[in-house]
């Protein structure tokens, strides 16, 4: 199929959605008997059963590239004036849906996409659990482990005596008393072994006074359920503390419990061992105050005591694993629980007044793009005129990261929300909201309380990149620095999640192969697409890249002439910089061979595509950053050689590639060169290996590696422009 025919325009947007294989488009697969053949225009094929060409990318006659469509979105149609016949060269890349674990999907010259083979990823070995991980892309392989308490069967080379008890393994103490090898050293009750402490109720910790109190769940049993259980309740582990509340007025309880990483839950009751008296319970969430992916859980039991009597109540603390515990115990003043849980129940949030809002025991009521595992509490403000609009939200514990909602009056439906934003310090914006009324929902991503501010001032004209419909112009093969500062959140076309965005208007005179880049600052997020001009949702995604890797990138290749808009998403709204590569489109360019030296394939000077297979290919050459400890010179690889004449700007992209991979450049003139600084780099992100280099005139060669002994089908993308359009000043 020709590249013009796969775009004509916004207007084809929903026919080029359907010419790539991505997750968000239908899939190119064609049924049985189904449309597309070899036997279209200018086709392979025709009526009667006429033997294929011995040559299946050949077609039929041709005398310009107008005449060569074979219906197959996938194929890069032209004529080839030397043979005098249409050329239908498969495209791999044009077929790829996006999905690591389902194969490499393939474009076959007569069939168009064929779905790839899955990812083998068995050992052959029954002491392993072997699975295809989408997300790292790759292969894992766990030691049997059946009943999941992290040591293997002893059978398979672990400790554990027992595999189908998670209280008994190598990583348990030996507890006391019970007649049972619990740390699998063949023998019971032995020297050393641990009586532990508050396993039960009749050994509860007593608490008469706020603080904090160090626990341990090692060797304790599991006793209490609860309603914010953990999963796997065969392998928890609860202790018992006893809160005692003085003869007096009401109080609120407060219990926080923390661990360094392992699940942990807190349930405080009326009546030990009775389920029916529990009075409240926290589940775990994942905490940002401690490094290294801490747990908490935190509860609040509201007007407890009597004023006659002493009373005691009990808190169970459970875990995932025996663990180390804090809890931490607080009496602290009688309070309703907070009722502007509903739009209708909304509080007022006045300008410049910080409104302390507690994420704790509030209900999930409301529909969100930045939805979060806790409930809401609500909040209302009035605009009698236009305003520029700021809300922030800071958590004062550190436990949680605020997440915010900015809402129409209607507030209550998913529809009804304006733009919404999760961070550790949240700040949305908006420019010359309308008069009127609007809510503001406040949740956190772990029990938190933070502070909420709103701020108003004059209304700001938007800047330039601000919006799809006047968008600034993008240069292509020029790098713009985008502050995002003034900027807000404008464009949602389903390309990651809700960010401040800048847009930018690209034009492609001719059908064109772009590669958008995307450079983040450290510490944020962000996305980068490609849409058509209208950036009216998901049905114009035309690319996209999302992340928190920098930098990002996307890529279409053949997008027909016409109009487009690069939209750039960063989180927390930080400076980003964005470059459009683009190239007239070009056919992708088979690497059937380049094993050594002798016959490195070479790339033009004006870069190219190009597609190749490891796997039957020799270990040539060592890598400067293939840091698996492997064997002397790695993974099987292939070579390219680039002559430069010039200073150039030379960006070489594997991103699709079926394996982790490994992508050098070497410095000549002599075959294979001498690895340069900085230039060796490993993909094992979804992306794959980037790299971004200035390169003096002269010859340098491309090694395409593997990482750990990694091989398969690889793309790479080579764009070679001017080293003074780097960077836009």
């Amino acid at each position: 199929m020709t590249r013009l025919a796969l775009l004509c325009g916004a207007a084809a947007t929903a026919a080029l959605a359907g010419a790539a294989c991505s997750s968000s488009a239908p899939s190119p697969f064609p049924s049985a008997g189904g449309a597309g053949g070899a036997g279209g225009e200018g086709g392979a094929g025709g009526a009667g059963g006429e033997q294929a060409p011995a040559d299946p990318t050949l077609g039929g006659p041709c005398l310009d590239d107008e005449q060569c469509e074979d219906g197959f979105p996938c194929t890069f149609d032209a004529c080839d004036t030397t043979a005098g016949r249409c050329r239908f060269t498969p495209d791999d890349s044009a077929c790829q849906n996006d999905v690591y674990c389902d194969g490499v999907e393939r474009c076959n010259a007569q069939l168009g996409c064929v779905r790839g083979e899955p990812i083998g990823c068995g050992d052959g070995s029954t002491c392993t659990i072997d699975a295809c991980d989408e997300q790292t892309r790759s292969c894992t392989s766990a030691p049997r482990d059946a009943d999941l308490d992290g040591d293997p069967d002893a059978h398979c080379g672990g400790g554990d005596c027992d595999d189908a008890d998670p209280s008994v393994s190598s990583a348990q103490p030996e507890v006391c008393g019970n007649d049972r090898d619990d740390d699998c050293d063949g023998e019971a009750d032995e020297d050393g072994c641990v009586s532990p402490e508050h396993d039960t109720c009749a050994d509860a910790l007593e608490i008469s006074v706020p603080g904090s109190y160090a626990m341990t769940t090692a060797g304790a049993g599991f006793h209490y359920a609860s309603s914010c259980g953990l999963r796997r309740p065969a392998s928890t582990h609860d202790v018992v503390a006893a809160v005692l509340l003085p003869p007096g007025p009401p109080v609120d309880v407060q219990v926080t419990a923390r661990t360094e990483g392992t699940d942990v839950a807190v349930t405080l009751a009326g009546q030990c061992g009775d389920a029916a008296t529990e009075l409240a319970c926290g589940g775990p969430h994942a905490t940002q105050a401690t490094e290294g992916g801490g747990k908490i859980a935190k509860l609040r039991a509201r007007g407890l005591g009597d004023p006659d009597r002493a009373t005691a109540l009990p808190v169970y603390v459970t875990t995932a694993e025996g663990a180390p515990v804090l809890v931490e115990v607080a009496f602290l003043p009688p309070s309703p629980a907070p009722d502007n849980e509903t739009c209708g129940t909304a509080a007022p949030l006045a300008p410049g007044e910080p409104a302390l809002a507690t994420i704790l025991d509030a209900a999930r009521d409301l529909g969100t793009a930045c939805e979060t595992e806790l409930g809401e509490l609500v909040y209302t403000f009035e605009l009698t005129e236009p305003r520029d609009v700021d809300l922030y939200a800071t958590s004062t514990d550190g436990d949680g990261a605020p997440s915010l909602s900015l809402r129409t009056a209607a507030c209550a439906l998913p529809e009804d929300e304006i733009a919404c934003q999760t961070a550790p310090s949240a700040h949305l914006f908006r420019r010359a909201l309308p008069a009127g009324s609007y809510a503001v929902a406040v949740s956190a991503t772990a029990p938190t309380s933070a502070l909420v501010t709103l701020e108003l001032s004059p209304p700001s004209e938007p800047p330039p990149d601000e919006a799809c419909a006047a968008a600034a112009v993008l240069e292509p093969n020029r790098t713009a620095t985008v502050s995002l500062l003034g900027h807000q959140d404008d464009v949602d076309l389903g390309c990651g999640p809700a960010a401040v965005d800048a847009a930018y208007a690209l034009e492609l005179p001719v059908a064109s192969d772009v590669l958008l880049v995307e450079k983040l600052s450290a510490g944020d997020s962000g996305a980068i697409a490609l849409s058509a001009p209208a950036c009216g949702g998901p049905g114009d995604l035309l690319a996209c890249g999302e992340g928190d890797v920098t930098p990002l990138r996307s890529a279409r290749r053949g997008v027909a002439a016409g109009s487009y808009r690069v939209v750039a998403e960063a989180q927390l709204g930080l400076p980003v910089s964005v470059t459009a590569f683009v190239r007239p489109a070009v056919p992708p360019t088979l690497v059937p061979f380049s094993d050594a030296c002798e016959g490195a394939l070479e790339i033009p000077e004006s870069g190219g595509f190009f597609q190749g297979n490891t796997t039957n290919a020799a270990a040539d050459f060592d890598a400067g950053c293939d840091s698996a400890g492997t064997e002397d010179r790695g993974a099987p690889d292939q070579l390219l050689e680039l002559t430069l004449t010039g200073r150039k700007r030379v960006v070489l992209d594997m991103a699709g590639s079926s394996y982790e991979t490994l992508l050098s450049v070497r410095r000549g003139p002599a075959c294979p060169g001498t690895e340069m600084p900085l230039s060796c780099t490993i993909g094992r992100d979804p992306q794959r290996s980037f790299l971004d280099l200035v390169l003096d005139p002269g010859v340098y060669y491309v090694q395409i590696d593997g990482h750990a002994l990694a091989h398969g089908l690889w793309f790479l993308d080579v764009r070679v422009v001017d080293a003074e359009d780097a960077v836009d000043p």
